[in-house]
Formats: structure tokens, sequence, C-alpha cells
């Protein structure tokens, strides 16, 4: 039966047919097939725009510089990828966009490109702008005193003083740009003192505030902050600090500046005990410490007054400033007399003038800026009877002067006589090369064989502070007629005449007169401070 089907022609042409036909599907079917996958690939890729992505600044001198403004802060990227990838990346936060500043080498405006930064999947197409225009400006410094600020009460029954600065700190360095450090209005720290009942000691940091009383938190500040004492007790009493110095610089320098720490430092202790304080706390400084020029700091211990609790700053450092020194003449300049009495008349016969000089040394700048009426030069006399006295001199010097040689001081002859009544009717004999004193200050030389010229000075108070350094083998004792071993009658009266005399000036009763010849009163008041006599 079967075999008929296969020979049969019609059954043949049939399945041909139905084999033709199903190649024919098959082959439609596979064409099919890839034409789909083609479309499905062209279909994944594609093209996005990602708006708002940060410009970032990079590669500049921060310590230097500062940007001041970006222009524009945000643009726009268009890129390319397959759809997953882009659908990942859709947010901004993915892509960076950049500028480098590291070439800039000055502050000022300018144009630079953009550099983007995109996901490894993603293709960079085009950015809107890509170009940025950036401000740089340099940064200053300027110094300000920081401010101490105390927050809280002490305790019932105690006080208060003023916040110390104790590390030596005396200002500040604040930096910012130059267009925001004319906003600050000043530096300060706090203090918190709430129930306190001794001296607070703490580290404060400092905070920089702007003239609307904000707080410029990006502002540096060196030192970010400082060492701090606020002195609490039963009774205080605030007293000025002064310097004292011991020791001696080393020959080749000269004492250029000191500066302390503090102005004023506050004591404690029981009403009585504070009332017997003197006016002010000394505060000694070793200059033998110092070995080279430069400034060195010095931390100086104070002593606490006798009958006193405390006292804050318990030490205070001191800058000092020592430099080589140069040397110079100062010429004119006029001695005034110490401790005379208002029984006596004083002149200085040698040198006539009345003035002297000295050889001082100091910073160039120093020396330049000296005056004969910043020195006082001063004999003391105090105690001296009629006579004739070779006295070495007492010099008062600005504190950045020295004497070049200490034990080289010039010295004076002072004569000293009781005061006579000029209207006495004078002696026949003594017609001959004889003169008169007057009171206006105008005299004439007198002289005689057996005398000496003689004058007038001005008398000054007895010199109590400083009690001057004349020892016996220093000046020349009198004789019984007044006048020195050394000195010749006849030179000596031969010198009044040509000389015309000598003034004559009426006490007055002030603490510091001066002879006719200088007015030494304003050198004694233009003085700065008296160094120890270890140092000059």
């Amino acid at each position: 039966m079967m075999d008929k089907w296969i020979n049969n022609n019609t059954v043949a042409k049939v399945l041909a047919l139905v084999v033709s036909i199903l190649l024919w599907v098959m082959v439609h079917l596979d064409g099919g097939a890839a034409s789909i996958r083609t479309t499905s690939v062209s279909s994944a890729m594609g093209t996005n725009v990602i708006d708002n992505v940060q410009v970032q600044a990079y590669g500049f001198d921060e310590d230097k510089y500062v940007l001041k403004s970006l222009d524009p802060t945000r643009v726009s990227i268009q890129v390319r990828g397959q759809q997953s990838d882009l659908t990942s990346y859709f947010s901004s936060e993915s892509y960076k966009v950049k500028v480098d500043l590291s070439q800039v080498t000055q502050a000022g405006t300018m144009t630079l490109p953009l550099i983007p930064e995109l996901p490894a999947s993603v293709q960079y197409v085009s950015m809107s702008p890509s170009t940025v225009k950036v401000t740089i400006e340099e940064k200053t410094s300027n110094a300000f005193v920081p401010e101490i600020v105390t927050q809280g009460e002490p305790a019932t029954g105690n006080q208060a003083g003023d916040p110390v600065i104790t590390d030596g700190t005396d200002k500040v360095s604040v930096t910012l740009p130059q267009s925001r450090l004319e906003d600050v209005q000043k530096v300060q720290g706090v203090v918190n003192i709430e129930g306190a009942t001794d001296t607070v000691s703490k580290t404060v940091s400092l905070i920089v505030y702007a003239k609307d009383g904000s707080v410029i938190k990006d502002a540096v500040v060196s030192p970010a902050s400082v060492k701090v004492e606020v002195p609490i007790g039963t009774s205080v009493k605030t007293l000025p600090l002064n310097l004292s110095y011991t020791g001696e610089l080393p020959n080749s320098l000269i004492l250029a500046n000191t500066e302390a720490s503090v102005n004023e430092v506050t004591v404690y202790g029981s009403e009585k005990s504070l009332a017997a304080l003197g006016d002010s706390i000394t505060a000694t400084v070793d200059l033998g410490s110092i070995k080279e020029a430069g400034t060195t700091n010095l931390t100086v211990k104070l002593d606490i007054p006798e009958g006193a609790d405390r006292i804050a700053p318990s030490t205070v450092q001191v800058k000092i400033t020592a430099e080589s020194f140069s040397q110079k003449d100062v010429t004119n300049i006029p001695v005034i007399f110490k401790g005379a009495s208002d029984n006596y008349t004083n002149v200085i016969t040698d040198p006539a003038n009345q003035q002297v000089t000295l050889n001082v040394k100091g910073t160039p700048e120093a020396l330049e800026a000296l005056k004969p009426a910043d020195i006082e030069v001063s004999a003391n006399i105090s105690g001296r009877k009629p006579g004739t006295y070779k006295i070495p001199v007492q010099v008062i010097l600005p504190d950045t002067i020295a004497l070049s040689d200490p034990a080289n001081t010039p010295t004076v002859t002072v004569t000293i006589s009781e005061k006579t009544d000029n209207t006495t009717p004078k002696d026949p004999a003594d017609t001959d090369n004889s003169g008169t004193g007057t009171t206006d200050g105008t005299g004439s030389g007198s002289g005689t064989d057996s005398g000496t010229g003689t004058g007038t000075g001005g008398t000054t108070t007895p010199d109590t502070s400083n009690p001057g350094t004349t020892t016996p083998s220093e000046e020349t004792p009198t004789t019984p007629e007044g006048t020195t071993p050394e000195q010749n009658p006849e030179s000596n009266g031969s010198a009044g005449a040509e000389n015309g005399g000598t003034t004559t000036i009426p006490p007055d009763n002030s603490s510091n007169n001066t002879n006719s010849n200088s007015t030494t009163s304003e050198a004694a008041t233009s003085t700065k401070a008296v160094f120890p006599s270890t140092y000059r």
C-alpha cells in the first residue's frame, strides 16, 4: 500500500511542494531574526544632556591666593552611550567639570578651559559653556591686638582683675583677601571665670569678628590661641610695670629696644598691704644672658611685694633687641648741680663754658636722633663746704644709648663759696685786678696774687634718687684758702681777668637750676631711664 503511494507521481509532487514551502519558511524566518537583532542594537545607543554639573577649581596655592569667583559655576554636558549606562549615570553628581589653576602666578581675572571627567562607559560629546571666567585674589595679612574678655562672675567676695596675656603675644596676624580684610573689626578671646576664687589660667582660642558682629569663619589667625591669666582675689591693685637692668651686654653690642608683654600687673593682698605699695612694680632684666645681636625673648619672674599675697602675671615676657653699635661725640652738653645748698654760691670754673663732651655708642638710628637735651649731666655737690673740687659728672642717657667708656667720664672743677652782700664797699687795696659779680648774671673777673677767680651758680635740691659716684680719691680736697693744692694763685687770678669773671646767678629755690650758660632743666626732664653702673 505504502509502495503505491510513493510510486504515485501526484503524491511525490505534493511532498516536494510541502518540502519547498518548509524550506522557504525557514529561510525567511532566519532573515527576519537577523533583522530584529540589528534593530535592537541600534535602539540601545543614545545621547543625553546632563545639566547643572558643578565647576570645580584645583591646583592653585591656597596659602597665597583665594578663589574670589567662578563664572559660570555650573555647566551642561552632552554625552553618548548605551541607554542602560545613560540611565545609570543620569545624575549630575556622576559627572565632574574642573578648571586647572596650577599655572596661576598672580592675582586677577582670566578665562580658562574646562576639563570634563565622565564615567568610563560614557562618551563626551560637547559642553556648554566650555570655558569659565576665574577671578583670583591674593591673600594679605594685617596685625591686630587681641582682646581678651571675661565671661561670668567670680565667687562672692572676690574681684576679677584685667585679663593678661602671659605668653608674650602682643599682636596676631589675620590673613584674608584684601577686600575682606578691611571688614575685620576685632580679634577676641573669651575666658570663663564663673565662680572662680583664685587666678584663672587658660589657653584661649581667638575668633575674628566683622564690623557687623558676625564671625569670619575662614579667617586665618596666627597664632590661633594665647595663654591668659585673669587675676582673682579679695583686694587688688593694678600698678604700672617698669624695667630695670643688670649684667652687661657683650662689648660689641648696644641695647636697641626693649618691649614687655604687659604694661601693668595686678597685686593681691589686704587693703593695708596694698596701700603700702609703691607707685610701680619693677622687673629686672639680665642683659648678661644676651650673647649675640638680634631679638631675644626673656622670661622674667616678678617678685611678690612684701605683705602681698600674690602678683599676676607672675612672669612677663621681655623682648630685648641688641645691635652692633656706632659711636658719636655729643658736644655742648650743659652740666647741672645736684644737692646744692642755699647758703652757698657754686660755679663751674673748668671747663669755662660749663659744658662737656661725651663719646656715646648706639645704633645709627638712635645716634642720628640723639640731641644734647636728651642727656642729663650733673655734678653732685651735696654736703660740700666752701672750696674748689674736681668732681666726676654723673650721666643719665636714653635707654638705647650708652657711654663708650663708662670708666672714663668727664670731670668738672666746681668752686663753692659763701654768699656775700654785693653792696658792701670794697677795700681800696683791691681796686687793682678786681671785679664784681652782679645778680643780673654779668660780672668781671676777680683775682689777686693770693686768690682765685670766683663766681656763683644756680642751686639744686639734694639728689636723693642718684646719690652720685664720687669717692674721696676722685675729688681734690680744699685748702684753708679754698683752693686746691694744684692750683696756681697767679694763674687763677689772671684767668679770671682774662675770661671776664664768672656769672653770678641768685638762687631761686628751684630743684634743678643751671649755671648761666646752660638750660639743663630740659635735659633733666627728657631723659628716659637710668641704667645701672654695671651696664653703663
